[in-house]
């Protein structure tokens, strides 16, 4: 199946977190397309020409002092050369309990990518130091957690003081929509939830991230529709079924005019992306 060709790297439970220098991992880390059961933040400090990192099947230049959050299930891959920097690859409970911790911050406020203002990345780096050389030597609990804290507080901090990411508002209907995305498909149950006009949330989101709600809902049931043909699903009628698609023209309609492939041109894609 299609699914063997989409590796999924595992975190052991009994790890809450590893660190790792970018520029000593192991190649096959990052060749070619894969997901995690577990959350990954990479920290480029500097980087070479034309290294680009895909984040479910888009494609983004890397910059120095730039940073990436990979959630659980994304499917991402990196074209990589001279790159320095950490690697954090943290278990998903203790990074979901962390990130709720820290002022009332939630998981979906916590950026895709991060780009450090000059003047913060020195900072940043420090603590990336810390965390990593407390990893590589005593490894004591209490303290990685506590630089850990500190690092993801900053990070956290740095993206909300950034022009557009002070609405709590914005990041509720995009929480409610990575949720409800199958089942509610209309912008009225995201107004309703979020107590707006549908008209002034249509403003808020477009203001934020550029588009509407409705443009939002599709891109995030296109997104999912990728993942499973990417995950390896059976056959498409079960994505069909999945993702709540009354009949397979529509959603081979749905999927053609969002992305501009049928889902069969999608998957043979990937296949040859993985040859």
């Amino acid at each position: 199946m299609f699914l063997d060709n989409i590796p999924v790297h595992n975190l052991d439970e009994s790890d809450f977190f590893v660190a790792e220098r970018i520029e000593n991992c192991a190649p096959l880390n990052f060749r070619g397309s894969h997901c995690h059961n577990f959350y990954e933040l990479l920290f480029f400090m500097e980087t070479g020409p034309e290294e680009s990192h895909s984040i479910d099947f888009t494609e983004h230049p890397l910059q120095s002092n730039q940073i990436f959050l990979i959630r659980p299930g994304q499917v991402h891959t990196m074209k990589l050369k001279e790159q320095k920097g950490f690697l954090f690859a943290i278990n998903r409970d203790y990074f979901e309990r962390l990130c709720l911790h820290i002022e009332s911050y939630a998981d979906y406020s916590f950026p895709d990518i991060l780009t450090l203002p000059d003047s913060e990345a020195p900072a940043v780096r420090r603590i990336a130091d810390l965390i990593y050389a407390e990893h590589e030597k005593l490894h004591r609990k209490s303290l990685l957690n506590s630089y850990m804290h500190a690092f993801i507080t900053h990070l956290l901090q740095l993206h909300t003081d950034a022009p557009g990411n002070q609405d709590i508002r914005v990041n509720r209907v995009l929480s409610l929509i990575d949720t409800h995305f199958i089942s509610e498909r209309t912008t009225d149950f995201y107004a309703r939830e979020v107590n707006l006009s549908n008209k002034r949330m249509n403003e808020l989101t477009k203001k934020a991230v550029g588009h509407t709600v409705k443009q939002l809902i599709d891109q995030r049931l296109l997104l999912e529709a990728k993942r499973m043909i990417s995950h390896g699903a059976s056959s498409f009628k079960e994505i069909v079924f999945d993702l709540g698609f009354s009949e397979a023209s529509y959603f081979t309609r749905f999927f053609k005019e969002q992305s501009g492939y049928t889902p069969e041109q999608f998957r043979s894609l990937l296949k040859k992306d993985l040859s």
